[in-house]
């Protein structure tokens, strides 16, 4: 690995990371479930070329390349946290629920 696909990688990894909107995907994860990741998995933003300009061909690709992979991987973690969310509290909703009728159903009220 040479020093200009090194550079073009740690760029295009920190820029991917901070350009992610973290609260989109969360959303995406809680309301969209599984599509919302799938979407998040399939939905690959481009890189702003402002941050190619007076870069070489060589930089350009890598630079592209690892800025996709990266906020895929991003967007994929954030919509799993947001699917994750709505599972526990579906368990939580599920637990109160049968708990709750327990507790009422073997109390008399005498």
């Amino acid at each position: 690995m040479n020093s200009e696909q090194h550079d073009a990688e740690i760029a295009a990894e920190k820029d991917a990371k901070s350009d992610v909107n973290k609260i989109v995907w969360v959303c995406a994860g809680l309301f969209g479930n599984i599509l919302g990741i799938l979407a998040a998995y399939i939905y690959q933003p481009t890189p702003p070329l402002s941050r190619l300009i007076d870069k070489s061909d060589v930089y350009k690709m890598f630079y592209t390349d690892t800025y996709k992979a990266t906020t895929r991987k991003e967007q994929s973690i954030y919509a799993l946290i947001g699917l994750l969310i709505v599972i526990g509290l579906n368990i939580f909703l599920i637990v109160f629920v049968v708990f709750s009728f327990i507790f009422f159903a073997f109390t008399s009220y005498n």
